[in-house]
């Protein structure tokens, strides 16, 4: 349960500062097991992009964003942790935002387990809300359920180089778009939109959540590790299988025995990144995430408050534009 004060309403910019202030609080008043952990995931800021969709599509006809609007923000990003936590045991990543991987710094065993620990904080946090919004949880348990399906398809698919663009974007609507499409229907409801509202909100938030994974796509090829304070040229390595590289096999299809017979070693991973980029791969995956662009600024003009649609057009641009 949340035990800060909080006002029953704040402007949108203040409440994205509420929203860290309940993070953060929530991360440590933890128990001493995993203090340490908590600590240091703490330390690493992302972009709340998510945070910042649930918060504006909230926002009432004045801009201001409702106290449960801002404890669901914090929840989502808590959910959102701890999808990473266990993406990087997967991944066998070292790095995350910047900072150390919590599986690099304290081992897979503790990342796993304190990632099923920030989904029972996420939890705790909307619980908070369930005598308001009581039939609220099982959008979260769905959207759980589509991420968690996600990540399967992508971990079945791992090192499938037959694997087909319509079955990629299976992967990624439930990897990455139902959370996006998650906070922005959760910001509606919790902000009293109606039912239409609320789904237009989350077919707006699905098309966010393509193009943020296409983007994603595209950097992995093109951004070094300095830029993008993570672990770059990941994908290809671990053997998952991305659109700009399913374009490339199609243009290329030797491409195929290099990667499915054994784990390209790095002057191989190097060549084929070099031949997706020579052979126009990023540019075609970005010319899909552009029509998925186009497809929300449309979705866009039918949402009727002017406040919301200039606050989702500025986060629209960050998301399309950004250099992690």
């Amino acid at each position: 349960m949340i035990k800060i004060d909080l006002p029953e309403k704040m402007e949108f910019t203040a409440s994205l500062d509420a929203v860290k202030t309940i993070l953060d609080h929530a991360l440590l008043q933890s128990d001493d097991l995993v203090a340490d952990i908590m600590r240091h995931l703490t330390l690493a800021n992302g972009k709340n992009f998510r945070a910042m969709l649930l918060l504006a599509a909230s926002t009432d006809k004045d801009g201001y964003v409702p106290r449960n609007a801002m404890i669901s923000a914090a929840a989502l990003e808590i959910l959102h942790l701890a999808t990473l936590l266990h993406d990087d045991v997967i991944d066998d990543a070292e790095i995350r935002r910047g900072q150390p991987s919590i599986q690099n710094m304290f081992g897979k065993k503790s990342a796993v387990i304190c990632g099923d620990y920030l989904f029972c904080k996420c939890f705790l946090l909307v619980a908070d809300m369930s005598a308001q919004f009581q039939e609220r949880f099982k959008d979260i348990a769905k959207a759980m359920t589509k991420i968690c399906m996600g990540e399967f398809r992508q971990f079945k698919h791992n090192g499938d180089t037959s694997l087909s663009v319509r079955d990629y974007f299976r992967i990624i609507a439930g990897k990455t778009s139902a959370l996006f499409s998650l906070a922005l229907y959760s910001g509606a409801i919790v902000g009293g939109n109606d039912e239409k509202e609320a789904r237009c909100l989350a077919r707006f938030g699905y098309y966010i959540g393509m193009i943020f994974q296409l983007m994603d796509d595209c950097m992995d090829y093109e951004t070094d590790y300095l830029t993008a304070k993570k672990s770059v040229k990941h994908d290809l390595a671990e053997g998952v299988i991305t659109l700009p590289l399913i374009y490339a096999i199609y243009k290329k299809p030797e491409l195929k025995d290099v990667i499915k017979n054994h784990t390209p070693t790095a002057s191989e991973l190097n060549s084929i990144i070099s031949d997706v980029l020579a052979l126009g791969c990023v540019d075609t995956t970005r010319d899909v995430a552009e029509r998925y662009y186009q497809k929300a600024k449309k979705t866009l003009k039918q949402i009727q408050d002017e406040k919301k649609r200039i606050l989702f057009s500025g986060i629209l641009e960050k998301i399309k534009t950004r250099k992690f």
